[in-house]
């Protein structure tokens, strides 16, 4: 039996879940607004910037 698990990443500002988080969302590189999403390192990212960096989202 394979269980798998899914990373819930958290808001280095609030501790929170993306899901959750009220902060203000704009990607913390460029500071774009358009598709962010919370990263492994609690930041939030738009699409190009995580490519680029090779950040990971929340399952």
């Amino acid at each position: 039996m394979t269980t798998t698990t899914k990373n819930k990443y958290h808001c280095m500002q609030c501790d929170m879940t993306e899901d959750k988080c009220d902060c203000e969302k704009y990607c913390c590189s460029c500071q774009g607004q358009v598709d962010i999403r919370l990263c492994s390192d609690g930041l939030y990212y738009c699409p190009p910037c995580r490519q680029a960096c090779g950040y990971k989202v929340s399952d």
